[in-house]
């Protein structure tokens, strides 16, 4: 049996039984890993107020060869995530910036990037960085260590210059120029390259100084989910349930919504 420790983010909690809980949570070392934390439902558990979702916490758990689970020994709350609790749309946003987490983090294997990404965009959220303009950064990185997106710079058939726009192919998944993409393609607009190129060299402080318009924001959105679900071959259930909900609340659909 090994006993581990590490800085983590909570990003799942599920009830096992009348008093455990399954907690998933990433770390920087580990990847993502799950655990059992018994008698989390009690009372008066050692855990009460600990596994707030994507807290920054200090997790103690132990493994055993063979076992799909680990037993959780204790959590310390580092960083509670207050900026994303305090209303439906950052719980809403909170949920869909964890479930990435949740299909892109590998188990036992190292997540330096995500885990450092997830970090930095909790962070900027924190400080007041919008919030859409914070999801879009955090979904276009996010396809891009999957591997599956990379900055939109040159062509790779023919190595020409994408500033004058681009044409998602091949099963959604690579960005070419409109000459090798052949005709009636739907060629994505020039600021929506800049967006995805200034996300590979900017961080979300710098990008919020010159932010991009509502509208290339939305569009970049669209692409990412396009992206996504051609990559996964399904769409993430806290996107569906985030865009369902706020299209019912009239004031935030109107603003744009959170991201």
């Amino acid at each position: 049996m090994r006993n581990l420790s590490a800085s983590a983010f909570v990003l799942d909690v599920v009830d096992l039984h009348e008093r455990d809980r399954i907690v998933s949570f990433l770390t920087a070392e580990w990847g993502k890993k799950r655990g059992v934390a018994r008698s989390a439902r009690a009372k008066y558990s050692r855990f009460a107020g600990q596994l707030q979702p994507l807290a920054m916490v200090q997790v103690h758990w132990f493994e055993k060869d063979g076992s799909d689970l680990a037993r959780i020994g204790d959590v310390s709350l580092l960083r509670p995530s207050v900026a994303l609790q305090a209303d439906l749309e950052g719980i809403l946003l909170g949920s869909y910036l964890a479930e990435h987490m949740m299909e892109f983090a590998q188990e036992n294997e190292a997540s330096h990037h995500l885990f450092r990404l997830l970090d930095t965009t909790l962070q900027a959220i924190a400080g007041g960085v919008d919030r859409e303009l914070a999801a879009r950064y955090y979904e276009i990185w996010v396809l891009r260590l999957a591997g599956v997106f990379p900055p939109p710079r040159e062509c790779p058939l023919c190595g020409r210059d994408l500033a004058a726009g681009a044409v998602l192919v091949e099963d959604d998944t690579a960005l070419v120029c409109r000459e090798c993409a052949g005709p009636g393609r739907s060629l994505l607009p020039p600021r929506l390259v800049e967006l995805l190129r200034r996300s590979a060299r900017e961080n979300l402080a710098r990008l919020a100084e010159a932010p991009p318009s509502g509208e290339d924001l939305a569009a970049a959105e669209k692409l990412c989910a396009r992206v996504r679900r051609s990559f996964l071959q399904y769409e993430l259930k806290s996107y569906r349930v985030m865009r369902e909900t706020l299209a019912r609340l009239p004031a935030v659909a109107a603003s744009g919504g959170p991201g």
